[in-house]
């Protein structure tokens, strides 16, 4: 009996020490402090705990309660080490060791035809020939550079948006959009204005107004892809196998979200193959055309590289900018005392005749204080794109193991209170100097170092042109029964404002 109780007694401490090392054990002696690990899910239950939505925000309670700005945990089997301070963050991304991706995740490659493809979700040499060769060739026609043609096309969209706010609806499609002359649905009206921003750079051609509801449709899905990517999605991400259960949870519409995009790149691939004569390139596809072309016999870059290379350029391009001019319009109706001051600088500089360009902007520095302002508070990828430690690494003073995911918490950046003293006061002012001209922004919501987001430029330049035209030309305000909160927003990949009615009315 006294064996039996003993061996009994022997299997429960080995048990407890299993479980307790499997609970709050770390994979190296100077890992940093981190949240227990349960089963499956690891620590994702406690961040789910703390705000189902919104998971990211429950990170910042562990490093108040560890009092450490880089935290440990674990995303199901996945170790994974969050930066929540300018230093860790900055440091993390500019440390090449840890640019790398969680390249074999089922839910990415399953969205790029089961093969690591784009520049999204893809790292080492592949990613780095993909992205050297979309950002050559894109800059050509003005992705990321200064190009008259293209911010002649930049001017001739926004003068079709302000027509379009202007005028009653012009087809039935538009009376989604659009009630009489000054009722508008947001983010929906500026979609077709995203696109064709980006269509100038990419193809080479701009749909007209009366083909605006394809664009609609095209953004509608990239909104399904962002958004899908959701609490669920974190829960497909590490444990791939709950697909099959509960409808999928968002995986679905993760990937119909996905396809549609990638299917309107293809649309475009076609149309542009079919009327390709030769040198006369008219966009960034006629150049990978023209690549196919020259290299049939050993392709250096295929066809399905292309359609994943767009796909990944697209999406951002058609919600995250849409999105985020949505959200600036929110702020103003919501600090009406900073849309005034916004108006005054561009009734003062640039004046009501004529359209703001990318030349008035070095003399706009309230306006542009104002973007940084609002992109800071609403950080809309609160922990953006996870990186990969390709080898073991420091951060913080802590010991990366090799393969862990890195985590840039930009949340917790923007609204740390001893980086930006008052982090919750929407106050444009940080960002500029005493004398009024522009200061140094230490934000990020674009990211840095070498996974520096490919559209940063391209992202800005839309943002402040449209901001800044709508802004000029027109006033905002609430109708009783839309969503009015500034937390009226939805998770995913990058948190977006729900769709709302507006009335817009031309400035007196």
């Amino acid at each position: 009996m006294f064996v039996v109780l003993t061996l009994l007694l022997t299997l429960l401490l080995v048990i407890s020490n299993k479980f307790y090392n499997f609970v709050f054990g770390k994979p190296l002696e100077n890992a940093p402090p981190g949240l227990p690990r349960f089963p499956i899910w690891g620590s994702y239950w406690l961040l789910l705990w703390g705000n189902y939505n919104f998971p990211h925000q429950t990170i910042s309670y562990y490093a108040k309660k560890y009092k450490s700005k880089v935290v440990g945990c674990w995303l199901g089997d996945y170790y994974t080490v969050v930066a929540t301070n300018y230093n860790s963050i900055k440091e993390l991304l500019t440390k090449k060791e840890f640019d790398g991706r969680l390249t074999d995740a089922f839910i990415f490659t399953s969205r790029a035809f089961g093969k690591k493809l784009g520049i999204f979700f893809t790292d080492g040499e592949k990613w780095r020939e993909q992205r050297r060769f979309a950002l050559r060739f894109m800059r050509e026609f003005g992705f990321g550079r200064r190009m008259d043609k293209t911010e002649s096309d930049f001017a001739e969209e926004l003068g079709v948006l302000l027509d379009t706010l202007k005028s009653a609806p012009a087809n039935e499609d538009e009376q989604k959009v659009l009630k009489d002359r000054n009722i508008v649905r947001f983010p929906d009206v500026l979609y077709p204005t995203a696109a064709n921003f980006f269509l100038t750079i990419f193809t080479g051609e701009r749909l007209p107004r009366a083909d605006h509801e394809m664009l609609r449709v095209v953004a509608r899905s990239a909104a399904k892809f962002q958004r899908h990517s959701d609490t669920t999605g974190g829960a497909i991400l590490v444990t791939p196998w709950i697909r099959h259960f509960a409808h999928g949870f968002s995986y679905p519409g993760f990937i119909e979200g996905s396809t549609g995009i990638t299917n309107f790149i293809r649309k475009c691939f076609r149309t542009n193959e079919a009327s390709y004569i030769g040198d006369a390139e008219r966009g960034f596809l006629d150049t990978c055309i023209k690549r196919l072309k020259e290299d049939e016999e050993l392709p250096t870059i295929t066809e399905e590289q292309i359609l994943m290379l767009g796909t990944d350029l697209i999406f951002p391009a058609l919600t995250a900018n849409p999105w985020a001019v949505t959200i600036l319009i929110k702020y103003m109706m919501h600090h009406p005392h900073i849309m005034e001051q916004v108006q005054k600088e561009i009734d003062t500089v640039v004046g009501r005749d004529r359209l703001i360009t990318l030349n008035d902007r070095v003399n706009l520095p309230y306006v542009e204080a104002t973007i940084r302002e609002v992109m800071r508070v609403e950080t809309m990828t609160p922990w953006s794109v996870a990186h990969r430690a390709m080898e073991k690494g420091t951060l913080g003073g802590f010991d990366v193991p090799k393969n862990a995911v890195l985590v840039t918490d930009l949340h917790s950046m923007h609204h740390d209170p001893e980086m930006w003293g008052d982090p919750e006061k929407v106050r444009p002012e940080r960002f500029l100097t005493v004398d009024g001209h522009l200061g140094q922004d230490r934000t990020l919501p674009f990211g840095a170092g070498g996974r520096l987001c490919a559209g940063e430029t391209f992202a800005r330049q839309f943002l402040f042109l449209t901001f800044s035209t709508l802004a000029q030309n027109f006033d905002f305000s609430f109708i009783e029964g839309e969503p009015s909160s500034l937390e009226d927003r939805i998770p995913g990949f990058a948190a977006s404002p729900k769709d709302f009615w507006t009335k817009v009315t031309l400035r007196k």
